[in-house]
């Protein structure tokens, strides 16, 4: 895998924990396994008694964990579609993350099917333990990206941008928040600052997302995605309108999620199913490995 591939594939991934609606679980871009009840808000906003403050939050809480989590390590496979039920087939991918026990994220690394690091993102957190830079780094720890991330002054997140090896800025994402503090855009720009993707959120019970509108470069609406969750605020559901096609007749499609938890309350495997004629079929399976301090 060339230099250039690596980073971006590093930066899809960087960049699909903020896509709290997309289909983006890995590089191809579909559901995306981050819960939303860690949506980022404005420390002034209104806020329920019983949720936890934005700036209090650790990188393992916004990534969606619970309890005191060491190491995850993320397999994918893909489902063996010919089977009544899931069943694991050939290996899609590997992720391990790390965090420390203050909760931040120290390094995740993506594996080869052989365990192999293919390449690896590295965190530096600032004094309010906030992510403000990951270097992206090849088999041989040579840097070949930096991600950098900006804050307002209320510490919320407003921009995310990255830089290739020759420190030319690749891309940018911008974030727009709603009077609530939640998360309500995200712009997706390139190294000029064009617009090429813009999403909108829109919220239902628990501060879950409800619902995504995705608008291309010329403000088009292409997509919208809608979801339903279970009592522990995943997804059991998503159904995308994809509008590319024709804009008057969009092309449905509709994927389902089952989960099984540890005693901690985090899923440990979650089978992902495509709706075809009322029929489950398998696609994916992902299993997580997670060791607790």
């Amino acid at each position: 895998m060339s230099n250039k591939k690596i980073l971006f594939a590093a930066l899809f991934l960087i960049l699909a924990g903020s896509l709290s609606a997309q289909n983006n679980d890995n590089l191809r871009g579909r559901i995306n396994d981050r819960p939303t009840q860690a949506v980022q808000r404005r420390p002034n906003a209104p806020q329920k008694t019983n949720q936890m403050m934005p700036d209090r939050m650790s990188d393992c809480q916004r990534d969606g964990f619970h309890g005191e989590v060491q190491n995850v390590l993320s397999v994918m496979y893909e489902a063996d579609e010919h089977a009544t039920t899931a069943r694991r087939g050939s290996i899609m991918e590997r992720l391990k993350t790390v965090y420390n026990q203050k909760g931040q994220r120290r390094s995740q690394s993506y594996l080869s099917n052989e365990e192999d690091m293919i390449f690896r993102t590295k965190y530096k957190h600032d004094d309010f333990g906030l992510v403000t830079l990951e270097h992206i780094l090849d088999p041989e720890e040579n840097v070949i990206g930096r991600t950098y991330y900006l804050y307002d002054a209320d510490l919320i997140l407003t921009e995310v941008y990255v830089e290739d090896e020759e420190r030319q800025i690749e891309s940018r994402v911008l974030y727009k928040y709603d009077a609530q503090g939640r998360l309500s855009q995200t712009s997706f720009n390139d190294h000029v600052n064009n617009v090429f993707r813009r999403e909108m959120y829109i919220y239902g019970e628990n501060d879950n997302i409800y619902k995504t509108v995705v608008f291309n470069g010329k403000g088009q609406k292409v997509q919208e995605i809608r979801y339903e969750y279970d009592e522990h605020n995943e997804r059991t559901s998503a159904t995308l309108y994809d509008y590319y096609e024709d804009p008057n007749e969009p092309e449905l499609t509709i994927t389902l999620y089952e989960y099984r938890y540890d005693e901690e309350g985090n899923w440990v495997t979650r089978y992902e199913y495509q709706l075809e004629n009322d029929r489950k079929i398998p696609v994916y399976i992902v299993e997580r490995d997670i060791k607790y301090f």
